[in-house]
């Protein structure tokens, strides 16, 4: 491999790290593209050590969408709470109405 095209998949490596830690996903499907197109001009070896990060990367991206279902879940909950409250409330209001 060449030295360039070494320092620029490190790079890309690292950025892709970084964007699945700071969960920017339109950066990372970015460098996914960009990386994508150096694959070609790299040994087996380089290409193994990669499949390898990327391995662990969906560990880390499965555990992520884990979280974000727990929190939609809890957000659905509570505003399922809210609007049971708001129409418990409404209810209330009408009561006093009529009295």
């Amino acid at each position: 491999m060449e030295n360039q095209t070494e320092r620029d998949i490190l790079a890309i490596e690292k950025e892709i790290d970084e964007a699945i830690e700071n969960e920017d996903y339109e950066k990372l499907n970015t460098l996914l593209d960009e990386r994508e197109k150096l694959l070609p001009k790299l040994t087996e070896n380089e290409l193994r050590e990669i499949y390898e990060r990327d391995q662990h990367r969906m560990k880390v991206l499965e555990e992520k969408m884990k979280e974000f279902k727990n929190i939609a879940l809890k957000t659905e909950t509570g505003k399922k709470m809210v609007q049971s409250y708001i129409q418990t409330e409404d209810k209330g209001q009408e009561i006093d109405r009529r009295g």
